[in-house]
């Protein structure tokens, strides 16, 4: 019996206290109206919040898209104006193998939050070629006209190519050549083919603007806790920082990358982790820019 009462005292309270808490709530709402409006509970606004109906279409429909992009379009323009057209961003992904699929899945991320155009640079095996231009082209127009594209065949130098292609994973030192081959191209956001983008490409853009003078990546850190970083514990060869760096999304100026000579740097060094002791200085350093032995921090290769 004493356990009913103590239940249904536990009960009582927290009816009090949940009574307590709406009226509150009610009490104020209705002082935030002047007291003439009608009573109900009205949440706080968060600055750069716009309130509006609530969007059941879903993103199956243009609508839904359209409006969405012109809401993030109104908060960057802040007030309105006539809408001046914009440099793209470039975007450049690497996929071979078996990546299609999850490629074709970065890029609707992208295109679906970006705010500016974008300029996709895909990377492809040639087999993958038609697939590509075939799953694009497919897509909606209200979706197709928010991106140009842009598709590569892999390439490498012509000295060691075959030991290039399969460094570390399949097609993964293809990014280090892209000064090379977007030569008319002063930036590039570079990203592996399984990022997904939750949130607009324009923020990231946007951290180039930010290098200082003699900046010229970005990239973050391979792990944010060393007791279970990979580097720290696994890797036999030299790496940056405390936990390496990830080059999985890479900001890149390429313009200042091919003022600092990097293909005349790049001197003939074999892909092997063997031999590095012997190596000159400027190989050392050249084997660190591509992935391979180098010193413990990272050197730029010095200008001619």
């Amino acid at each position: 019996m004493r356990r009913y009462i103590r239940a249904l005292m536990l009960c009582t309270v927290f009816a009090v206290f949940s009574g307590v808490y709406v009226y509150s709530k009610l009490f104020y709402s209705d002082l935030s109206l002047g007291g003439n409006g009608p009573r109900g509970f009205i949440p706080q606004r968060v600055p750069g919040i716009r309130r509006g109906a609530v969007d059941k279409t879903g993103p199956q429909s243009p609508h839904w898209y359209n409006r969405y992009i012109m809401r993030q379009r109104g908060q960057v323009e802040a007030g309105g104006g006539s809408v001046q057209p914009e440099a793209p961003m470039h975007l450049a992904v690497v996929a071979c193998g078996e990546r299609l699929e999850e490629t074709l899945t970065m890029i609707k991320s992208a295109v679906l939050f970006s705010i500016k155009h974008l300029q996709l640079h895909i990377f492809a095996e040639d087999q993958l070629h038609t697939s590509f231009m075939e799953a694009l082209e497919s897509w909606p127009g209200f979706i197709r006209s928010r991106f140009n594209y842009t598709v590569y065949s892999i390439s490498f130098p012509s000295e060691n190519a075959a030991e290039w292609k399969k460094l570390f994973k399949p097609c993964a030192s293809q990014r280090l050549f892209l000064p090379l081959i977007l030569k008319d191209i002063d930036s590039v956001v570079y990203v592996d083919s399984d990022i997904l983008f939750l949130q607009p490409v324009d923020r990231l853009w946007a951290f180039l603007t930010r290098f200082n003078s003699s900046q010229l990546a970005a990239m973050a850190p391979e792990h944010e806790e060393p007791r279970i970083a990979w580097y720290n514990r696994f890797a036999r060869h030299p790496y940056y920082g405390k936990t390496g760096i990830n080059s999985g999304v890479m900001l890149m100026n390429m313009t200042r990358m091919r003022s600092m000579f990097f293909k005349n740097d790049m001197t003939s060094v074999g892909a092997a982790l063997g031999g590095a002791a012997d190596a000159s200085t400027s190989e050392i350093q050249t084997q660190h820019y591509l992935g391979g032995p180098g010193p413990s921090q990272y050197h730029f290769p010095p200008q001619p």
